[in-house]
């Protein structure tokens, strides 16, 4: 341990006698560090911004929406799509034993929506009372809509927090009991719905204003509407999503009178595959940018190698001293060895710094999401700029260590 103490200490001096030259050395391994945890960080956090606003859609969550069809007639192609409508709800909420809830909604679009003087335009949707359970929303204020409600085609409205604050002026106005026109006609607000914030714009999900199924359907769609946009349904538990997949499936085929081998004209999007999807797809961009910036440590470790190869050049005449005073083949090795591995690694504990710093100014000027910085992703760091000190320090340690001491000390 004394050997090793003293080791490093002869090492560090070597290093500090050479100030600039050794920075500059070190310079290529902070630069490779600094962006192997600037990027992993900054991908790790928008993969779990992403994840995250996936899974805040629902738990246990299948999606059947509409597919269109493509075919060929005299004239051209055609396209043509079956809307999944209110007799679809009523199979799947018989048959389909594996399913807890479903949930339609309808939205024909977008529509103004006025109040007092102010216009906005959210998403409108129509629901019915287990949509706030399946798509995991939470009431701030007042109520959700329910089935009484959709039963009776009854005038009312909840809002999101956007809405509020567009219609009302501030987030934190509370509407409940109030009048707003939506396509000519009133609507009491009933209810605010908590904020989700998963994403901005005009696309935000807190950017919406609900108003009972029928009410939407009849209202805003026009009389004898009986589609719905689409059926979010909440299997009983994660072990029986790809039962509850096939049961929604072959029920919709048999109802749609599809023939075996015909394709479906709906599709059951599973949420755990498309998390899982995202998931995947963001880690496989992050691995593949943090191995472009992995570039820029081999480069630092090169000049690792070119810089201890000139200092065994420099310093022949010491090794020959050295060797003809006793000191043995491997406590050269180890004593060049040492220095390499103390430029890559101090070279190392700054790029984290800086890696770090970095991670939070890209985050905060190109992403929404905050950059996450992991222990692995530092520990992964270090380990290669600890190895590639090894390894690109270890030809110029072992050169020093062949000298002949003769030779050396005859070197000029």
């Amino acid at each position: 341990m004394r050997k090793l103490l003293m080791v490093m200490k002869v090492s560090i001096t070597s290093l500090v006698a050479h100030k600039m030259r050794s920075f500059l050395t070190m310079l290529g391994v902070v630069i490779g560090v600094g962006a192997v945890i600037a990027l992993v960080a900054v991908g790790a956090g928008t993969q779990a911004q992403v994840v995250s606003q996936f899974e805040s859609l629902g738990s246990n969550l299948l999606v059947v929406s509409s597919q269109s069809s493509f075919g060929f007639r005299r004239g051209g192609m055609t396209t043509s799509q079956r809307q999944l409508t209110d007799s679809d709800v009523k199979a799947i909420e018989g048959l389909a034993t594996s399913v807890a809830l479903v949930a339609p909604d309808y939205s024909p679009g977008n529509f103004n929506v006025t109040y007092s003087g102010t216009t906005t335009q959210p998403t409108v949707t129509g629901v019915t009372e287990a949509y706030a359970t399946v798509r995991n929303w939470a009431m701030a204020t007042g109520r959700f809509i329910s089935a009484e409600d959709s039963d009776a085609m009854a005038m009312v409205a909840v809002l999101g927090v956007d809405a509020v604050e567009d219609l009302f002026g501030s987030v934190t106005a509370n509407p409940v009991g109030e009048i707003i026109r939506i396509n000519r006609q009133n609507y009491t607000v009933i209810g605010v719905l908590e904020q989700k914030g998963q994403s901005t714009g005009p696309t935000s999900q807190d950017r919406v204003v609900f108003l009972p199924l029928r009410t939407a359907q009849i209202k805003l769609g026009g009389a004898g509407t009986n589609t719905v946009r689409s059926i979010n349904l909440q299997v009983r538990s994660a072990e029986e999503m790809d039962l509850a997949q096939a049961q929604v499936t072959a029920i919709l085929r048999t109802l749609h009178g599809l023939a075996t081998g015909a394709v479906n004209d709906f599709t059951v999007q599973n949420q755990a595959d498309i998390v899982s999807t995202v998931a995947e797809t963001s880690g496989t961009f992050t691995t593949l940018l943090a191995s472009i910036a992995a570039i820029s440590l081999i480069v630092g470790g090169i000049g690792i190698m070119n810089i201890m190869l000139v200092s065994v050049t420099e310093r022949t005449r010491e090794i020959g001293l050295r060797k003809a005073v006793g000191a043995k083949r491997s406590d050269i090795l180890i004593q060049f060895l040492a220095e390499a591995v103390v430029l890559s690694v101090v070279g190392g504990l700054i790029g984290v710094g800086v890696g770090v710093g970095g991670a939070q100014l890209i985050a905060g000027m190109f992403s929404s999401s905050p950059a996450l910085v992991t222990g692995s992703s530092v520990g992964l760091a270090l380990g290669v700029s600890l190895a590639i000190g090894i390894f690109f320090g270890f030809y110029p340690a072992n050169r020093a260590a062949r000298l002949n001491p003769i030779d050396a000390l005859r070197y000029e």
